[in-house]
């Protein structure tokens, strides 16, 4: 079960309220999936896991935090915002491979190992894989509004595990979906 943890005065403020709305969004997807959901809220964060299992089982997991610095000294507007969702999936098939937000050094690391590869249509992100199967591929396809955004931080098959990281307020619910329906995760 997803709950708050606001203390009163959070309660009437707007991002105690955008953060709700988020969590009970994401809660009432996971329970509409056959899952559990679990995760607090209030004003300043959120901090929500679900697990489903639709074809496969998978944990989602979201994440929201307002800081600031601590500094008395410092200005208290200055405030950093951190969000990330990680997507997870056991047992698939295929390559190992990663593909993540380039790097400065990925262009020495091209020239000295074949496994790093630039994606073609997205300069942003490097690839390190042996080869370009048909499944990456096909798993960029569905991942393409993601990557073109820039909301996708990094892509990970190791070990028999899928993990999609994003860096976003968004569900991005809708290319969930067309991912765990997709034939290209078995």
């Amino acid at each position: 079960m997803i709950e708050s943890n606001a203390s009163p005065s959070e309660l009437s403020s707007p991002f105690y309220e955008a953060n709700k709305e988020f969590s009970l969004t994401f809660e009432k997807f996971i329970k509409e999936n056959g899952g559990i959901a679990e995760g607090k809220y209030n004003a300043w964060s959120y901090s929500v896991v679900g697990k489903i299992d639709i074809a496969k089982e998978w944990v989602l997991k979201y994440k929201k935090s307002t800081l600031t610095s601590g500094n008395l000294l410092l200005s208290s507007k200055t405030q950093n915002l951190f969000v990330a969702s990680v997507w997870k999936t056991h047992k698939i098939k295929g390559e190992e491979f990663i593909i993540r937000k380039k790097k400065f050094k990925d262009s020495f690391s091209k020239v000295l190992n074949s496994k790093f590869k630039g994606l073609e249509d997205y300069k942003k992100y490097t690839l390190i894989s042996k080869n370009k199967s048909k499944s990456i591929s096909d798993l960029i396809a569905i991942l393409r509004p993601l990557l073109i955004s820039g909301e996708a931080y990094q892509i990970t098959n190791k070990e028999k595990e899928l993990v999609i990281e994003l860096r976003t307020e968004k569900h991005n619910f809708d290319i969930f979906k067309k991912l765990n329906d997709s034939n290209i995760i078995d």
